[in-house]
């Protein structure tokens, strides 16, 4: 659902998640203004407060299915915004430890083929690392 209004607004899924929060909430206000001003004329005709007229019914249904609605869009925009702080998290953790190897090898002076062959190995042990099999190459 967040991918494809995404798609067509040009933004990213977080966002159009946001942009569906901000929707899911302005429904929950509308359909809460709809209740307040029938709760408000029926009031001033002389009914009870605590009684809402039958045709408010629906409507207080109705307000609490937008709220749910709102409230199970807006943990999905949270549990987005979760991934995306996630993602650049390790991002940016890739990057240090990319950046401090880099450093490591500058520092020992290796020449070209020692220093592919030193990239080479810890890129092998990075793609065996999530191996489950226990087996490393030492």
């Amino acid at each position: 659902m967040a991918h494809e209004a995404a798609a067509e607004q040009g933004i990213t899924p977080h966002e159009a998640l946001i942009s569906l929060v901000e929707v899911a909430a302005g429904r929950v206000a509308w359909v809460d203004t709809i209740i307040r001003e029938a709760m408000r004329e029926h009031v001033e005709g002389g009914g009870d407060p605590l009684k809402p007229p039958k045709d408010v019914a629906p409507w207080l249904k109705e307000s609490r299915l937008e709220r749910t609605l709102a409230a199970r869009t807006a943990k999905a925009a949270v549990d987005a915004g979760v991934m995306v702080a996630l993602e650049r998290r390790l991002d940016m953790e890739g990057q240090l430890v990319a950046d401090a190897l880099s450093a490591a090898l500058d520092v020992l002076g290796l020449d070209q083929d020692q220093r592919m062959a030193a990239l080479g190995a810890a890129q092998q042990r990075l793609l065996t690392s999530g191996d489950s099999s226990g087996t490393t190459n030492d």
